[in-house]
């Protein structure tokens, strides 16, 4: 099981994998959100590398679906 220190660690790597495309641009929105806000509580609730990723995959994915509709604050608080 992971700790706190290495899940955000991961949670920030993962942010920062370039792929060249709009992904990237929500991914350093997103990391924008969590440092500011210091609130990473929602990584206790998830075990393990993939994880994290596929809650990394599906906040960016809501963003891009309902960015029209709501601010990223109010997206990453419902989704997180």
């Amino acid at each position: 099981m992971l700790n706190s220190e290495q899940k955000i660690t991961y949670f920030k790597e993962y942010l920062s994998i370039k792929n060249d495309n709009f992904g990237d641009e929500i991914k350093q929105e997103i990391m924008f959100y969590y440092e500011n806000n210091n609130d990473f509580a929602f990584l206790e609730k998830l075990n393990s590398y993939p994880q994290i990723t596929e809650k990394i995959e599906f906040l960016v994915s809501k963003i891009i679906l309902h960015s029209h509709e709501d601010g990223l604050h109010n997206i990453v608080q419902n989704y997180s």
